[in-house]
């Protein structure tokens, strides 16, 4: 590409970056409004979904996008705990436009404190982790799977623990953490595959193109019976049906133009080893609560 051809592509992306920023402060701000109003009349559990919604359809008239979702019924397989792979600041859309009713998510500590944002989180009842806090992390946990089991609501987290930025079709290792709360809550585990969104969107790239997401979400999985020493092994059954999954996607639309991406990015050290101890000890991002260790007994039966 030539040099006037890259200036172009990235002040687009700074354009449209900055476009979407403000969509989010104004969804925040409709979600701050939209708490206190659920708040009031008892039904606070439906603010994240409304605010979820708001911000989808906004976005996607703004911003030229769309999402496309296969089996949508079973996001309301309640309760449950959802995972989904975790690509980039896209995700927030994709949030937008699966998040069910009754769902909540975790997120660290600090972005409580995010003007407009962080108040929605706390308005509509998120769950702030303390990373630096491992007694306090449990204890937050703890008390949002209660929380699920009694509302019959779902819990929503990223068993990668951090954004792959990955321009092709492809997993990160999982994180146990979600999985140990599935089977120490005996709910199901619902996953939800997403196309690699890179070419819609990437900061490596400079790209912020109009297109279509694929999502499927696969059927519930079930842990009822299962014990803490079945987890790695319910860890590494997920992660290969949702990387088949991942890789049969594969890229998101793009409308009227073609965006290429690096190649051979994806190697074999990309697969997962779960045996591996390194993963025993799950790492926290913005909306993963992966901050529970195998010995750890977070509901009491």
């Amino acid at each position: 590409m030539s040099f006037f051809g890259n200036l172009f592509k990235k002040i687009k992306f700074i354009t449209k970056g900055i476009v979407a920023l403000n969509v989010l402060l104004v969804s925040a701000t409709y979600g701050v409004l939209c708490s206190i109003y659920f708040t009031i009349i008892r039904k606070r559990d439906l603010a994240q979904w409304s605010t979820a919604r708001f911000y989808y359809y906004l976005f996607s008239f703004i911003m030229g996008m769309k999402i496309n979702v296969d089996k949508p019924e079973l996001l309301e397989k309640l309760p449950a705990i959802l995972i989904s792979n975790h690509q980039s600041e896209l995700d927030i859309y994709m949030l937008g436009r699966i998040f069910p009713q009754k769902c909540v998510v975790t997120a660290k500590k600090q972005l409580k404190y995010i003007p407009f944002l962080g108040w929605f989180m706390s308005a509509s009842g998120t769950f702030f982790l303390d990373r630096s806090n491992r007694e306090s992390a449990i204890h937050t946990l703890n008390n949002a799977l209660n929380t699920l089991k009694e509302n019959k609501g779902g819990l929503f987290m990223f068993p990668e623990g951090t954004r792959s930025y990955s321009s092709n079709p492809i997993l990160l290792p999982f994180k146990k953490g979600a999985f140990h709360l599935a089977v120490q809550a005996q709910i199901p585990i619902i996953p939800i595959v997403v196309s690699n969104t890179s070419n819609l969107y990437s900061i490596k790239l400079f790209n912020f193109n109009s297109g279509e997401i694929n999502i499927k979400v696969l059927d519930p999985i079930p842990t009822e019976g299962l014990t803490k020493d079945d987890v790695p092994k319910l860890t590494e059954e997920v992660y290969e049906k949702m990387n088949n999954v991942v890789k049969e996607l594969g890229m998101s639309n793009i409308y009227g133009e073609h965006v290429s991406l690096p190649e051979n990015e994806y190697t074999e050290e990309g697969e997962i080893e779960l045996n591996n101890e390194s993963n025993n000890v799950p790492a926290s991002s913005s909306t993963d609560g992966t901050l529970v260790s195998e010995s750890t007994s977070l509901l009491k039966n």
